[in-house]
């Protein structure tokens, strides 16, 4: 056999290559510096630099980068003094010499080791810069964003998948920077990227990549997945939320539980809206109806209740910090407050005029009463780093002393933020912003009323974060400009969807749900941002938002795993079981057992000094501190005197109280309780169990179970004494004291 040739003749032709533009300190030595870690928060990056070396994390601010390259020195907290003898980077005489090169290349010997070769392109960027005369030069197109393709990346065990970065310059330039930027896995145990962006799985699990440029940071997530799914059939979706979320699902490979059942959903969405369970004879028409929209109706029905009215108000009054010590130490203060809540829930009036409400009230108004305490013992720092985490989900408090460490928030965006609430001032129980022309005929308070930079000790006026100045009027209310500009801006819608996201779904798309930061990026972006622009578009109706977050199929689905999503907890395929908050589960004994709650002020001897009104709900307490309960104490009831963190983590002290304290024991033999209440009405065994079962978990018991139930009670002798003891192991369960 002959294998014939065939020649192919092209024409070829070279063309010079353009001049190459001149090396920028801000565009080129900045980006090298971020791309070898060298202003990472681990090294020179860190508060106080390191080696007598300080740079900005992740080059934030390249001229202060400039200032430290050419005259070196030690950072300070609080002070604009440069600590100790300012040994400078560069050598402009002997360039080669200079220590911003043979300290990476660890000829002078260096912390941190090796970072780049003497002959690599970073080194002669480097050395061209240093040979020019190491000029700051002129502003030129600064880097404006980070495109990271692909934003999603799956791949097996041993698999790689390689991400390209371009960078988009604010002239509108683009450029291909994978090679000029910092990879860093969230989780390095799932993947390891090396310097080009090459991303290799290495066990079954999901992360993020962190890239880094000079001054910007993105991300792109990554999935190490199993073996295909065979005959995957993604589930129908009832919203937009279903498409985002099943979508995902069907790319990690991840099989969705099955929808859950009547009684679980009932369950589900009467705990998440009105913070009760449904009453026994609701559940049993409800699980009886075949009616197609049975769901929607329950769900409409709960958000026009009263109860729904109770327990968002108990929501927002928690992380409003309504409470007797954390708003003036005066009842009917905090009492205001709490009713100004509980008419904006029961109104449902947007929240963003209730938010603008909250951030400028001033007066005597039941809104004013959260800036009480402030005055007395608070700093505009501590109300600025309140209201931007509740508002924005944004932790800014590390900025307060120094740029911040982690993240792109510097310490002078921090004080012009706080001078917002600068002028702040309280006459008696009056909340107002001292006019900077009024004088109150006091040593203490005159009309230079001005909030000082804690570093330059320079006078701070008001700026938003992007840096621009509001023009305030000397004797305007300066938080009124604030309120408007926050409740615009993308960051609010965001962190309010997130929110109440993380209510529903036991986790926040960003988790913690106020802890928006580059290095805890959302799991669900695209989702993100379409329920943030459905909850604008949607005039920020919380209640319009909360029946489209429930009357999602995500939202319904079963918490009984299967096996590809037994280990998933970021991707919503099942819902997964959240301990009831202290509060709630209280609620919910006192409504099974049918045994009121007392809540007391205090006792003396005995005797109580105060008490709430009979039948009191725990989450109805207008000033839950003033109210002792040891229940309340050990399942996690917070004192609101900060934002409030709870945790439904059990302990050894609730184990205990579930054997000897007086919620569960004093409620099994109550006179008057519904175990005494059935036992006097002759019901049967069987009924009873049946009874109990719908009121705690909204569900008749399985035919097993009631095997079981009836031998254990035949063999107990005792049938008043076995039947108490089935209650108590019925309020005692973990299927009763979680939402699932």
């Amino acid at each position: 056999m002959k294998i014939a040739f065939v020649a192919i003749l092209a024409p070829l032709g070279v063309w010079a290559a353009a001049p190459g533009r001149p090396v920028t300190f801000t565009r080129d030595i900045a980006a090298i510096l971020t791309k070898n870690g060298c202003n990472s928060a681990a090294c020179h990056g860190g508060v106080k630099g390191r080696g007598g070396f300080k740079l900005s994390a992740g080059g934030l601010h390249p001229k202060d980068d400039y200032d430290w390259i050419m005259k070196g020195g030690v950072y300070q907290v609080l002070t604009d003094q440069v600590k100790g003898e300012r040994i400078a980077r560069v050598d402009l005489k002997e360039p080669e010499r200079s220590l911003l090169l043979t300290k990476p290349w660890n000829t002078t010997p260096h912390g941190g080791g090796r970072r780049f070769e003497r002959d690599s392109e970073d080194s002669r960027t480097i050395l061209r810069w240093l040979q020019a005369g190491a000029p700051l030069g002129a502003d030129g197109p600064r880097l404006a964003r980070l495109e990271i393709a692909p934003a999603l990346a799956t791949m097996a065990v041993g698999g790689s998948a390689q991400l390209r970065v371009t960078a988009h310059y604010s002239d509108g330039t683009k450029e291909d920077a994978s090679r000029q930027v910092l990879y860093a896995p969230n989780d390095g145990d799932v993947v390891s990227v090396d310097a080009a962006g090459r991303v290799t799985g290495k066990q079954l699990g999901e992360t993020a990549v962190l890239i880094r440029a000079a001054g910007h940071v993105a991300s792109a997530a990554v999935g190490v997945i199993g073996p295909p799914v065979t005959g995957y059939r993604k589930p129908a979706a009832n919203n937009f939320i279903d498409e985002f979320i099943f979508r995902k699902l069907e790319r990690f490979q991840i099989v969705p539980s099955e929808t859950g059942s009547d009684g679980e959903f009932l369950r589900r969405v009467c705990l998440d809206l009105t913070g009760t369970l449904p009453p026994v004879e609701r559940t049993r028409e409800f699980l009886a109806s075949r009616d197609p929209a049975r769901r929607e109706k329950v769900i409409d029905a709960l958000l026009g209740s009263p109860e729904f009215a109770d327990y968002w108000t108990f929501r927002f009054a928690d992380v409003f910090r309504v409470a007797i010590f954390a708003n003036g130490l005066t009842p009917k203060w905090s009492q205001k407050y709490w009713e100004w809540i509980r008419a904006n829930v029961e109104s449902n009036r947007p929240y963003d005029e209730v938010a603008r409400e909250r951030l400028s009230a001033q007066g005597y108004g039941p809104a004013s009463r959260h800036f009480i305490p402030y005055n007395q013992l608070g700093t505009p720092a501590d109300m600025m780093a309140e209201e931007v985490r509740v508002f924005f989900g944004r932790r800014l408090d590390c900025a307060q002393c120094h740029n911040h460490p982690y993240e792109n928030w510097s310490q002078d965006q921090f004080w012009g933020m706080a001078a917002f609430f600068g002028r702040m001032f309280k006459m008696g129980p009056i909340v107002f912003d001292h006019p900077e022309t009024m004088h109150l005929g006091s040593k203490d308070v005159n009309g230079k009323m001005e909030l000082l930079h804690p570093r330059t000790k320079v006078p701070v006026r008001p700026a938003f974060l992007e840096g621009r100045t509001p023009a305030i009027g000397a004797a305007t209310n300066p938080r009124q400009d604030l309120a408007a500009w926050m409740t615009r801006h993308p960051y609010f819608a965001e962190a309010a969807v997130n929110r109440i996201w993380g209510h529903f779904f036991s986790r926040g798309i960003v988790d913690p749900v106020d802890d928006f930061r580059s290095t805890n990026p959302p799991t669900h972006p695209e989702l993100l941002a379409a329920l943030a622009q459905d909850f604008r578009s949607g005039g920020h109706n919380l209640r319009r938002l909360m029946k489209t977050i429930t009357m999602s199929r995500a939202y319904q689905l079963s918490s009984s795993p299967n096996a590809s999503n037994r280990t998933d907890r970021v991707n919503y395929s099942r819902s997964l079981p959240r301990a009831l908050d202290a509060e709630v589960l209280l609620d919910a004994v006192v409504a099974v057992t049918g045994v009121e709650e007392t809540f007391t002020t205090a006792v003396t001897d005995n005797s109580a000094v105060g008490q709430a009104p009979a039948r009191t709900r725990a989450i109805n307490l207008k000033d839950p501190d003033m109210y002792f309960s040891r229940f309340l104490e050990l399942y996690g009831r917070p004192s609101r005197g900060a934002i409030p963190e709870r945790s439904g983590k059990p302990n050894l002290a609730q184990a205990m109280h579930m054997l000897a304290g007086a919620t569960y024991v004093e409620r099994l033999s109550g006179k008057d309780s519904r175990l005494a209440r059935l036992l006097g009405a002759g019901a049967s065994n069987g009924d009873i169990f049946e009874e109990f079962y719908l009121a705690a978990l909204a569900r008749r018991p399985e035919p097993e179970e009631l095997r079981d139930l009836n031998q254990l009670l035949a063999a107990r002798g005792d049938r008043e004494a076995g039947l108490r003891e089935f209650v108590w192991a019925l309020i005692s369960s973990r299927e009763f004291a979680e939402n699932h």
